[in-house]
């Protein structure tokens, strides 16, 4: 036996199952359109379209929503909310309007500069000003004050977060 005789078959192709499960959901539409009672069927669809309309306009809605606090933001060192990291905010003259701008900028540099490190909850004391350190995948999640949080992580992490991503910042 060679080795060419023990590949295994090809698999179907993404189409080829798209196909066979509309041709399944077609039969059963018809089916079920044959029955006595086509206005459940076409009741229940319309339900169904509503909620599915509704579950994604939530979605949108809960995923993605704007910074309204400009005047902090805060720099997480867990992915977790809760007391790690520190909180920021834009030097300016007493009684100014200064407003955090870039976050995401301000909380790279953080940890390029070492002040925050990951796995460690408080801000680090920093005795050397030229190492640069490694920098982790960061995203901007909106807080419910509206608070710009910066968290260490992927595009999904404010979800698993329970928080909406920034569009902004």
């Amino acid at each position: 036996m060679n080795v060419l005789a023990r590949i295994p078959n090809s698999r179907r192709t993404r189409s080829e199952h798209r196909t066979a499960l509309r041709k399944v959901l077609t039969d059963l539409a018809i089916r079920s359109s044959s029955r006595k009672h086509p206005s459940v069927v076409i009741g229940l669809s319309i339900v169904l379209a509503t909620v599915g309309g509704a579950a994604a306009t939530a979605a949108i809605y809960v995923h993605f929503r704007p910074v309204t606090n400009t005047n902090t933001a805060h720099c997480y060192s867990l992915s977790k909310v809760g007391n790690n990291g520190t909180t920021i905010a834009v030097a300016g003259i007493p009684g100014s309007d200064a407003q955090v701008t870039n976050a995401l900028g301000t909380c790279s540099m953080l940890w390029r500069d070492g002040f925050l490190a990951t796995g460690v909850s408080h801000v680090i004391r920093v005795t050397e000003s030229t190492t640069i350190h490694a920098v982790p995948s960061l995203v901007v999640c909106t807080l419910p004050n509206g608070t710009a949080g910066v968290f260490p992580g992927t595009s999904s992490t404010c979800a698993s977060l329970g928080l909406p991503k920034s569009r902004r910042y």
